[in-house]
């Protein structure tokens, strides 16, 4: 509400819309003053700066390190927060006070930045009004935009480290901070932060392993459930922290596989989500469909699938995860309407398994192998043959998700 006593909102609310900038940054950062800095918003810092892409680099390492190192309990106005604080050169949107260092904050929701010089007026007005204390100037926009916005100006900005956080880490960053959050009043301040930047449209697929804690999990001791060895309920739970945030993960993925399939330029339109499969009770393979065009008539000679295929939890050595992008060939027609199971059926059922000598290069350039098997197992769907390749699940991320569609059109162009 911090945007409405600062004059941000207008008294009629005429300029209030959902892609108001001062007031998610009056949401976000006036709520977190209620919550003790230590125990909100400086974690949050950190978990995030920690998730960043750029996390390696030597001025977000530097950034880091100064906001591990402030102390302070809890953020008052204008001894440790101004908002909108007015300067003859501009006007930051937080400007965060401590006895260590000085962090400025440029907010972004949809927008650009107002002017090429924006970024360097601000590091400007930090270096001003932080005499000789550690500078930060923080961008937080979504993860594309303070990507590009900080690869255009790392160089420009000067006498301040410039960093960014993306909405999207700091969403998963509310996640894991709550998730360890004991006070009842401060979760429930944390989960409201967490609808907002849900319904802001933060929660998207950026990776498989993406904020998958990296615990130390004794497999033999997750699955015996009658265990009482130490450390087992630990053990346990951290098991399945990780297959939790690893089917949420995926969940995501397939949602973002549908949305690419919308981009005109695809050339591959979504037709259906079959169930997953599970087996003894845990999910473990995933279907999409795809038809090549738009075709209304509801029939195909090709489809194509997409299959996550997680584990098989009867091996004692389960393979690594993978992603399968198949084409599965008919003479006839193909009803868009064949499940998940049927399609499984079919590849698992015709083992004449041939590497074909195609080039196909896959994440990061490297070379992947094409197969094709000859269907000689009577289906009633009339699937004569199929290829499909495999992509490593873990690796693939929202900046690269198009190798699935690149796998499409290189199964479509093969004949025999």
């Amino acid at each position: 509400m911090v945007e409405e006593f600062y004059g941000k909102v207008s008294r009629s609310g005429s300029n209030l819309t959902d892609n108001l900038e001062d007031k998610l940054t009056g949401d976000f950062f006036g709520t977190l003053r209620y919550i003790d800095f230590y125990d909100g918003l400086k974690r949050i810092l950190i978990d995030a700066l920690s998730k960043s892409v750029k996390s390696q680099e030597l001025d977000f390492q530097n950034a880091l390190g100064i906001i591990q190192q402030i102390s302070c309990t809890n953020i008052m106005d204008k001894d440790n927060i101004e908002f909108w604080p007015n300067h003859e050169l501009g006007e930051l949107d937080v400007l965060l006070k401590f006895d260590n260092c000085y962090i400025g904050v440029e907010v972004k929701l949809h927008s650009g930045l107002s002017s090429d010089d924006q970024l360097i007026r601000e590091a400007k007005i930090i270096c001003d009004r932080a005499g000789d204390k550690e500078k930060i100037l923080l961008f937080i926009a979504g993860q594309e935009s303070c990507i590009s916005v900080y690869n255009q100006y790392r160089n420009k900005v000067k006498g301040a480290y410039f960093i960014f956080i993306s909405w999207e880490d700091i969403l998963q960053s509310l996640k894991e901070v709550k998730t360890k959050c004991n006070v009842y009043w401060q979760g429930l301040i944390l989960g409201d932060l967490i609808k907002l930047l849900t319904r802001k449209g933060f929660d998207i697929f950026s990776s498989v392993i993406k904020n998958v804690p990296n615990k130390s999990i004794d497999k033999g001791g997750y699955y015996r459930m009658s265990d009482n060895k130490m450390g087992y309920t630990e053990n346990y739970k951290n098991a399945a922290r990780v297959i939790f945030m690893t089917y949420q993960n995926i969940q995501k993925l397939l949602e973002a596989t549908k949305n690419e399939s919308e981009n005109s330029s695809v050339g591959y339109t979504y037709m259906s989500q079959p169930k997953p499969s599970m087996t003894k009770g845990i999910v473990n393979d995933f279907w999409q469909i795809f038809s090549e065009g738009n075709n209304t008539n509801g029939s195909y000679t090709s489809l194509y699938a997409v299959n996550i295929f997680l584990t098989d939890t009867k091996e004692e050595n389960s393979s690594d995860p993978i992603l399968r992008v198949i084409r599965y060939v008919s003479s006839t027609s193909i009803s868009g309407n064949i499940g998940g199971n049927d399609l499984a059926n079919i590849f698992d059922k015709n083992s004449d398994n041939k590497v074909l000598n195609v080039e196909f290069k896959g994440l990061n350039g490297a070379d992947i192998n094409l197969h094709k098997k000859v269907v000689d197992i009577p289906n009633e769907y009339n699937v004569e043959r199929l290829y499909y390749v495999d992509l490593p699940l873990m690796s693939i991320t929202k900046y690269n998700i198009h190798v699935i569609f690149d796998a499409f059109n290189k199964l479509s162009g093969i004949s025999d």
